[in-house]
């Protein structure tokens, strides 16, 4: 009885924003991953979408010293429709990524091949056993859970899935503004969801989405990760959202 009153609670926890995701993915899946204000109903072209990832992620591997060639395993979590994912590929051996939406796995499978993606619907990343993963890389992702309890127990399990002297490399928001957290475009865009009119009318007449942003602030970050038994190597101001910072996580 226990076990399927959490398995409930897991249902709900997850229910929500797998939704959202999917009504994103078929609306305008590109800037429901990269939301810049100027790319909105389709203006993203797609060789600048994904020349995006590749100038991040060339960033990042410089910043954690790894050069192109097979560094192991990694995981994009969050992965959307691959931005991140096949920009990725040159650096490693094997290429992982995952998302709660369907669809978004489905148009990721289409612009990256190369790349294993899987669809992950649960509080939980137990797809993939203890110390699997050399490097794991979640941007523009945990804010956009639904409680920051969900994002901490992501967290965790970065910590558990990543090999010992692995990397996990994680952004997260430590506050939000007034606006920020209000959101009230996104709670009218689920009053009128709930009142059953289309995403499409929603979205294209009305240009409300159902984009959600949480926060976390540094010291519970910083707790969850260390009650984890991994340890924090570093903190820094990355500008991908106000008030944003990036944590890199290693494991002894």
């Amino acid at each position: 009885m226990l076990s399927e009153k959490r398995a409930s609670r897991s249902a709900l926890r997850v229910a929500l924003p797998q939704r959202e995701w999917e009504d994103l993915a078929c609306l305008d899946p590109l800037w429901g991953i990269l939301s810049a204000p100027s790319k909105q109903f389709g203006k993203w072209d797609m060789v600048e979408f994904f020349a995006s990832g590749n100038a991040e992620i060339e960033k990042l591997m410089m910043s954690c010293a790894l050069s192109r060639g097979d560094n192991g395993k990694v995981l994009d979590f969050g992965c959307g429709v691959g931005r991140l994912s096949k920009a990725l590929v040159p650096y490693f051996g094997q290429v992982y990524g995952v998302d709660i939406s369907a669809e978004m796995v489905k148009l990721a499978r289409i612009y990256a091949p190369e790349v294993t993606f899987l669809l992950n619907q649960s509080d939980n990343l137990e797809l993939f056993h203890d110390n699997f993963f050399d490097f794991i890389y979640s941007n523009i992702v945990l804010q956009h859970q639904p409680t920051g309890e969900l994002a901490k127990a992501y967290m965790r399990e970065f910590a558990r899935v990543v090999k010992p002297n692995g990397t996990v490399v994680f952004q997260m928001p430590y506050k939000l503004d007034l606006r920020q957290a209000a959101q009230p475009r996104r709670r009218l865009y689920g009053t009128l969801r709930k009142l059953g009119l289309s995403a499409n009318f929603i979205y294209n007449r009305l240009h409300l989405d159902p984009m959600r942003t949480i926060s976390l602030p540094s010291k519970e970050i910083e707790a969850t990760i260390l009650a984890a038994g991994a340890r924090l190597v570093g903190v820094y101001e990355d500008g991908f959202n106000h008030h944003s910072r990036t944590y890199v996580v290693t494991k002894p």
